[in-house]
């Protein structure tokens, strides 16, 4: 456990052993009692801090994507062990800190930002727990090291995509979803009503036949790109960066996005969570 001394804890020992030496030379009892209260303050104070910081649980709960080289904003829970509550507990990552004014047995929640500098699994991180309780002019702390199951995903580069190549690659790959799905843009085919939302009956067909008729209605859907390190270009991690990028932008515009990438393959897919496959497999690479 480390001890760092503020400007008024330097000034609070400097009066202490100036009033030392002045007993020592004078004699003087009222200059021995004043230094023996001032000594018993530094004392008792290191003591309580001692306790103040001792059975201190410690929590890190992650956002949903954690990028490398960006600041991620991770929630911190702390528990106390023991009947004493701690107070003035600083939880500090190097580049962020937050402030619990007390700590019980009750889960207490801040918010502090991590930054990874590398992709790839993260195990634990080391973070300081620190306070300056009870006199606020000695700094006592120790790190703490916080387990985590954590997948840092790579930095997103911006990148252009040649499109026509990727597009080729999933046709090869025999990866190609069916070029239309069930929407509203293009009426295919007309059937009997079943239940389907009124803004489907065809009110003119409805009239001629004397029974409820619906519009079988289609969407067009978009071909099925296929992502690997040949879609981009640059150094290994530079190219990850680009597929990172390509991968968020191609999903969030409804495209089925696939990844081929050394010996994984990861097919064609929709949504959060294939966002998230895809992702950890480049992060892992």
């Amino acid at each position: 456990m480390k001890v760092k001394v503020r400007r008024s804890g330097s000034v609070f020992i400097g009066v202490t052993v100036f009033l030392g030496v002045a007993a020592a030379n004078t004699g003087n009892n009222l200059l021995y009692i004043l230094v023996s209260a001032l000594l018993s303050i530094m004392l008792v104070s290191g003591m309580v801090s001692l306790i103040n910081l001792r059975g201190i649980r410690l929590t890190l709960i992650p956002p949903p994507r954690v990028f490398a080289g960006s600041p991620a904003t991770f929630r911190v829970i702390l528990r106390k062990r023991g009947p004493f509550p701690s107070f003035l507990i600083r939880i500090s990552s190097g580049t962020d800190s937050c402030l619990f004014p007390i700590v019980d047995s009750r889960p207490r929640e801040g918010k502090i930002e991590i930054t990874f500098a590398r992709r790839g699994r993260v195990d634990s991180v080391t973070l300081t727990v620190m306070s300056d309780f009870p006199l606020g002019m000695f700094v006592r702390s120790y790190e703490a090291e916080v387990g985590l199951n954590l997948v840092v995903f790579p930095r997103p580069l911006p990148s252009p995509l040649r499109f026509e190549e990727t597009k080729e690659s999933a046709d090869r790959e025999g990866r190609s979803v069916s070029a239309y799905t069930k929407g509203y843009d293009e009426v295919r085919d007309i059937r009997e009503y079943s239940g389907e939302p009124m803004k489907l009956i065809h009110w003119k067909v409805t009239a001629k036949v004397g029974d409820l008729m619906i519009k079988e209605t289609v969407s067009e859907t978009k071909r099925p790109v296929i992502l690997s390190l040949e879609s981009v270009e640059g150094d290994l991690e530079t190219r990850i960066s680009k597929i990172t990028y390509l991968a968020m932008k191609l999903i969030s515009e409804g495209y089925p996005v696939g990844l081929k990438i050394g010996n994984r393959k990861v097919p064609p897919g929709f949504g959060e969570d294939h966002l998230v496959r895809i992702l950890s497999e480049l992060a892992t690479y």
